[in-house]
């Protein structure tokens, strides 16, 4: 019955590209394109339709939106949640004016100190293990092309 709603050609991979703009960048989204917002809408109402309705109610009364709006959020939500949540991220930011995610953490900490310095730290301490992941693996290659040289017939 669920999926009575769905059509044969929701389950086709797009041909289109996979590419959302969001702002100046594009970035790739992290749906997997196998059906749409509608059909997504479809399986949860029918999967749980008093969570779907207090769902959809939630959101109209919420963020002010029509019943439509409301689901179709819903359903962009239901089909990428991760791709969601960053795009409602930086519209936020987009729409507060900050430059980018580290503006907003530090303005919105008690602490904008003491994050900007946790954030610093946490960058640095990644570029270096990235850094070192970089150097350890092309002396592994360098290494091994050195004790297998390649020697055509």
């Amino acid at each position: 019955a669920v999926l009575a709603a769905c059509s044969v050609e929701a389950f086709t991979v797009p041909t289109t590209s996979t590419r959302r703009s969001t702002s100046s960048r594009s970035r790739l989204t992290t749906a997997l394109n196998v059906f749409g917002p509608k059909q997504a809408l479809a399986i949860e109402k029918a999967k749980n339709p008093a969570k779907f309705e207090a769902t959809v109610e939630g959101l109209m009364s919420t963020k002010g939106l029509t019943r439509g709006q409301a689901e179709k959020r819903y359903g962009e939500f239901l089909i990428d949640p991760d791709g969601f949540a960053l795009q409602a991220a930086e519209q936020e930011r987009r729409e507060k004016g900050y430059k980018d995610w580290v503006e907003q953490a530090v303005a919105k900490s008690d602490n904008p100190e003491a994050t900007r310095k946790r954030i610093e730290e946490f960058t640095k301490r990644n570029q270096i293990k990235g850094t070192a992941i970089m150097v350890a693996f092309s002396a592994a290659v360098l290494s091994f092309s050195y004790a297998n040289p390649y020697v055509p017939n």
